[in-house]
């Protein structure tokens, strides 16, 4: 055989085993597409885990936009985040999956602490940190949270800013003293509860406010309620009450 042969020969060889190795990659590429196509790996089972009273399993899926069937290398995790997370009840949402085919929700939902009141004596419900998470209508009866003056407010799930000391104040009313409070509001001086019967109390200004709680409520079960004005906790160790005209 000449060299020119040999030569031929070997570059036919090396093409032969170019194309079985393409042939054999492009084998292998269609499987792993079958592969993520195949029921094997589909969605067989969605669970959802922190549904409570606000939003309800049925509500969370719908949300999701996840089906069964719907194959697992599809399913966008942070696109389903995102709408959940765009829920106003919803403050954490964690998506996973496994390839067994099971998908996971895990829901943080977010809890009212107050209730928000315009001008125009339009309420919402606000969570800790001033969220708006849903419009009470004008003739549904009082939600049952203490009331907090604001100046307004925007769409479900945006939030009001400049009104963490009151929802702080709010957060540290038990029910049994809001059935006492008519509203909080924000003065120069910091935060006055307007008291039933028109007497008000000043909390001052605070980072947390249990203590001047405290206080207003030994001070309204103790004294004399009579001509009662004023009732000043802003120093819950040295509380005043000051009575004006009958």
């Amino acid at each position: 055989m000449t060299g020119g042969s040999v030569e031929r020969e070997r570059g036919w060889l090396r093409r032969l085993w170019w194309l079985w190795l393409v042939l054999l990659l492009a084998g292998l590429g269609g499987l792993g597409w079958a592969a993520t196509q195949s029921a094997l790996l589909d969605v067989e089972r969605i669970e959802v885990e922190g549904a409570g009273g606000n939003v309800t399993e049925v509500e969370i899926l719908a949300v999701a936009g996840i089906r069964l069937g719907q194959p697992l290398v599809e399913l966008d995790l942070a696109a389903v985040d995102a709408r959940l997370t765009a829920v106003p009840w919803i403050a954490e949402a964690t998506v996973s999956r496994s390839w067994s085919g099971t998908v996971r929700l895990r829901i943080l939902e977010r809890s009212a602490v107050a209730v928000g009141v315009d001008p125009e004596g339009r309420r919402v419900l606000l969570d800790s940190v001033g969220a708006v998470l849903e419009e009470v209508p004008m003739a549904a009866p009082e939600p049952g949270f203490t009331r907090i003056r604001i100046d307004g407010f925007g769409p479900t799930g945006s939030r009001i800013q400049g009104i963490a000391p009151l929802l702080r104040a709010a957060e540290a009313v038990p029910s049994d003293l809001g059935a006492w409070i008519v509203a909080l509001t924000p003065t120069g001086d910091g935060i006055r509860a307007e008291l039933v019967g028109g007497a008000v109390a000043e909390f001052g200004e605070s980072d947390d406010y249990r203590d001047q709680v405290r206080t207003l409520a030994t001070v309204l079960t103790q004294v004399t309620l009579t001509c009662l004005r004023e009732v000043d906790v802003s120093i819950p160790e040295n509380p005043v009450v000051r009575r004006g005209a009958c």
